[in-house]
């Protein structure tokens, strides 16, 4: 089938009002002047605020099985395959920024750092790209990091505001991306002003974009957690990896609160923790679609329980958005930090590899039922 940049168009009535507002970005009205101030905004708030959720991530309630290690500390090999590349860390840098006057600094310490120790990256959403291209350079990361997995970044409800297949694949090429992450968010887009309400329809559209996608689809929640009841909706749906996202990590209801943008008090309770949502997703999705964990994820720990339970690559947003504000030599030295943390776990597990790992994880709230 032939791509068609019509097939997500919105309907006449819906087109006229998008032709006659000004565009919003994040919630922001968008004039030239201030192109990229929203997304600012937001990285002040999460550099200078609580915006991280009350609620943990769940992973304390799993302990790491032990064993006796049958090699030499020096080869265990941290390495893992997602989406058709070699990561040589099983750690993803989640979407981030993209289009601020601090968002290039930014990623190039990130892509630097990611090429240097062989991490994935994901940017920062390109709807403000798309509406105004002279924001670009900020997402080109190419140019610093030429052989890391590489994603593009845009909201799956937008599918549903004029966003068409055309455009999803020009996100994609015209930053040299290897596949693209749809974020789905609907709790978030509800608490913000300006916030999009539309979100009918949306995992049949998703349907028919993946059928006729040339690049790996990655579905990805902002940090409240997938259902049992939203997973077994998705499941069927031709996407190539999905990232729970869980509860206990960046709250966007507290950013929202923070930069004084909320529509609606949030209800900080609602959600589903990283752990028990990973659990969840490796036990309903089909296997032929990858899962990687973040939400909250902080520790190496924390990255090989979940590796043990069956995530594919961990992710991480937070943490790296402050060590890149300082720079990439400070990033390269929080994940060596991290990383040291997972080989520990490996060597406890007597684990060489992490296929080695899997399954060497218990549930124990499980156990005490």
């Amino acid at each position: 089938m032939t791509i068609s940049s019509q097939l997500f168009s919105a309907p006449p009535d819906i087109a006229a009002k998008i032709a006659t507002r000004k565009p919003i970005y994040m919630g922001y009205p968008m004039e030239y002047a201030n192109v990229g101030a929203g997304k600012d905004r937001h990285i002040d708030t999460c550099l200078t605020r609580m915006v991280e959720s009350e609620t943990t991530n769940g992973f304390e309630h799993f302990e790491l099985i032990g064993d006796l290690p049958n090699f030499n500390y020096a080869e265990i090999d941290l390495s893992t395959t997602f989406l058709g590349h070699r990561l040589e860390l099983p750690i993803m840098i989640s979407s981030l920024t993209g289009g601020g006057k601090k968002s290039e600094r930014i990623n190039r310490n990130l892509a630097e750092a990611a090429q240097h120790i062989g991490l994935a990256m994901t940017v920062g959403s390109q709807q403000i790209m798309l509406e105004y291209p002279e924001t670009r350079p900020s997402f080109e990361v190419r140019r610093w990091a030429p052989d890391i997995l590489l994603l593009a970044d845009l909201g799956l409800v937008h599918l549903n505001c004029g966003l068409t297949v055309q455009k999803c694949r020009d996100a994609v090429e015209a930053i040299g991306a290897d596949g693209l992450v749809l974020y789905l968010n609907p709790m978030h887009e509800v608490v913000q002003r300006n916030g999009i309400l539309d979100f009918t329809g949306l995992l049949g559209k998703l349907e028919t974009l993946c059928a006729d996608f040339p690049y790996p689809i990655m579905i990805k929640e902002v940090g409240y957690g997938f259902s049992d009841v939203a997973l077994q909706r998705i499941r069927t749906c031709p996407i190539a990896a999905l990232d729970v996202a869980g509860m206990g990590g960046t709250c966007w209801s507290r950013i929202e609160a923070e930069s004084g943008r909320m529509r609606l008090s949030p209800v900080l309770e609602l959600g589903v923790k990283t752990a028990e949502t990973l659990e969840a997703a490796l036990r309903i999705l089909p296997r032929k679609i990858e899962v990687l964990a973040s939400g909250g994820i902080r520790t190496g720990a924390d990255m090989a329980k979940s590796l043990a339970m069956g995530a594919t690559a961990t992710g991480m947003g937070l943490p790296f958005l402050r060590w890149s504000f300082d720079s990439a030599h400070r990033v390269v030295a929080e994940v060596e930090r991290l990383t040291e943390e997972l080989r520990l776990c490996l060597w406890y597990t007597g684990s060489r590899t992490l296929s080695e790992l899997k399954h060497k994880v218990k549930n124990t709230c499980a156990q005490r039922i």
